[in-house]
């Protein structure tokens, strides 16, 4: 009877763990995830990850970088790269051209343009966010990369050809301003 109790004691509290689980995961938003939100204990950050719907780049979608002037991006990129590779890797470099601390994925988001619209979009990226804290002239360096796969439905490597390649960094203010996005690019691209 005693063992039958402990089993009975840990379905329960399994099934609470999910339970809890679920609910946490659940979110407020589209997606199961909610809005992030300021904290508004001094020196704490908030998640430097896109809200739904801002600053998407979409599959097919027309493509101008816009400046901002907060961020300089710069990348190091190679110039061609065979069809068979998975990825193109770089470096991007990162100035600032005025004071600005928040924290900024500790990768860059790399996407590919062919045709003036977004023929491969960047990576998912689930990592830890990195504190910055810049002042003017500042500079910071990230590592970014680009899988070469379609982002057309059909999906599969991207086809030979001539692109451009980009890089966004975000980066959220401590003080729970918007993001400031900025981009870096066009790069061309040759894939063979």
């Amino acid at each position: 009877m005693q063992e039958h109790r402990s089993y009975a004691a840990g379905f329960a509290l399994v099934s609470l763990i999910v339970a809890l689980a679920a609910a946490g995961c659940a979110g407020t938003g589209t997606g199961g995830v909610g809005d992030p939100q300021p904290v508004p204990e001094e020196g704490t950050t908030m998640d430097p990850s896109p809200r739904p719907g801002a600053d998407a780049l979409g599959c097919g979608q027309q493509f101008e970088a816009p400046d901002d002037g907060v961020l300089a991006v710069d990348g190091q990129f190679p110039s061609s790269v065979s069809g068979t590779d998975r990825d193109v890797t770089g470096t991007v470099e990162v100035t600032s051209h005025r004071a600005v601390r928040g924290v900024v994925s500790p990768r860059a988001e790399v996407f590919l343009v062919q045709q003036g619209r977004v023929t491969a979009v960047p990576a998912a990226q689930d990592l830890m966010g990195v504190q910055w804290d810049l002042a003017a002239g500042d500079v910071e360096q990230l590592p970014g990369d680009v899988p070469l796969v379609s982002c057309a439905p059909s999906g599969g490597p991207v086809p030979a050809g001539d692109y451009e390649l980009y890089a966004r960094v975000a980066i959220a203010p401590d003080d729970g301003t918007d993001r400031l996005v900025s981009y870096g690019g066009p790069w061309p691209l040759r894939v063979t």
